[in-house]
Formats: structure tokens, sequence, C-alpha cells
């Protein structure tokens, strides 16, 4: 069958890509250079969602607040929340040793022209994080759960570290996301769109992530769509934003 005929298949089915499968890609990642290449380009495609959670988890953090990143990547994201919140404490962990170290040349550059906070980083695996019960007061993750090879036993650990009282926030691509978005950003992915869609056929849907959750007994942690991102947290918040929504472009660039 020609790839029209199946496309057509597929529209007349309601769907346009193949998405129903979750297709598990591990972490594609395997150079110092494949990393840093995705850090540069992260910066600019991803300002919205780097923005959107900004917004989500600023408010749980503060003074003498320990915050843990999970799937740290090239530590982009913490850079950004530790040069906001100086009086945080912020730590990374990714069980990739080449993203760690483009992750310790953007802290050193950061620091530098003086705009790093308290963030170090370091590797773990997690689903044996190296801290006792209780150890901090934030614990996210961001667009990394779609490379998690062992989620059932990654979550536990999430809420176990996490103290009594404290937030445990992920954000990830949404595989059941309205097919319309995703064709509005494969519009603009150019290079990227590939990986985009692998990265998009590893995530869960939001129906999966609830069984996923059930079955680790979490079951009383929200998940909830918004646009194409699937957002989990250990407690109810207002997780909506829409594109142009002030606020969602402050301070990008600080």
């Amino acid at each position: 069958m020609s790839s029209s005929e199946t496309t057509a298949r597929r529209a007349r089915r309601g769907r346009i890509f193949d998405l129903a499968e979750r297709t598990p890609q591990g972490d594609p990642f395997e150079t110092t250079e494949e990393c840093r290449a995705y850090d540069r380009s992260v910066r600019t495609s991803m300002i919205i969602p780097m923005q959107h959670m900004m917004k989500l988890i600023g408010p749980d953090c503060g003074p003498d607040k320990n915050v843990l990143e999970i799937g740290c990547a090239s530590g982009l994201l913490s850079l950004r929340l530790a040069a906001q919140h100086r009086d945080s404490t912020f730590t990374g962990l990714d069980s990739n040793d080449a993203f760690l170290e483009v992750a310790r040349e953007n802290t050193i550059f950061a620091n530098l022209v003086s705009y790093g906070g308290d963030f170090a980083c370091d590797w773990a695996r997690y689903s044996r994080l190296p801290y006792p019960d209780d150890s901090f007061d934030v614990v996210f993750s961001f667009c990394a759960i779609n490379r998690w090879d062992k989620p059932a036993r990654i979550l536990p650990e999430l809420a176990r570290v996490c103290r009594p009282g404290g937030a445990v926030l992920l954000y990830d691509l949404a595989r059941d996301a309205d097919e319309g978005m995703v064709s509005f950003v494969l519009q603009y992915a150019g290079g990227d769109a590939n990986a985009f869609m692998r990265s998009l056929r590893a995530s869960y849907s939001t129906e999966e992530m609830r069984e996923l959750l059930d079955q680790v007994g979490l079951g009383d942690w929200s998940v909830s769509r918004e646009g194409i991102n699937l957002v989990v947290s250990s407690r109810t918040r207002d997780t909506g934003y829409t594109v142009g929504e002030p606020g969602i472009y402050d301070r990008i660039f600080d």
C-alpha cells in the first residue's frame, strides 16, 4: 500500500498520525555534540513550554527551598529557575553523561556572566535516587518522561524524596494531543520534525498516565492535557494557558 493510501485510510478513520500505540525510544542522545545540538535547538523551539513550566513551578520555589529536576538534560530550565529564585537550591540529575557535560558547560558560562543561581548537576539512576526520604520541597521533570525506561519504578521514587506538603510536577508531550496541534508544531519544526515525532510516539496519553499512576499507588495525582503537553501534578493546580497569555513570555531571557 502506498503512503498516500495509508494516509487516506487514517484520515477516513479520523486520525492523521500513527499514534495509537506508544513506541518507546529510550535515550536517543549518544554524543556530546548531539546534546549540544539539542541544547541549541530548545533555546528557541521550547520557549513557550519552558515559560509555561516556569509559571507552574515558580510559586513552589522560594526561600530555602530544595528543588530537584529529574532528567535535567543540558540544565537549561533549572539554570533559568535558579537565576530567578536565588534563595532556592537546585539540583539536576541525568543518566546521560553527555548531557551532564553540556549542563556543566552551561553552568560555568552562566556563572561567568553572573547569571547562575545555586545549581549543581550529577549522574543518577532515576529508579534508585541517591537521597533519603523527604529530601526535597519540589521535584520536577521537563520533557524527559518519554526517555524513561522504567516509569513504574521511577514515579514512586519521586514521591519518596518529596517532602510532605511538597510538590511533584511532571511535564511532557501528550501522545493524544489534538492532531491539529501536532500539525501546527510540525510546520515550524524544520529539521527537528523527525525527532519531535519520535518523542511524541514515545510519550504517554492522558489515560495511559492515569493508569500508570493508579498502578503505582499514586492515583490521587492529577493528569491534564494542555495543548500538546501532558502535565502531571501531585496536587491539583491550574495548568491552563493560551499562546499570547500575559506572563507566558515574561522574563524569557532573564
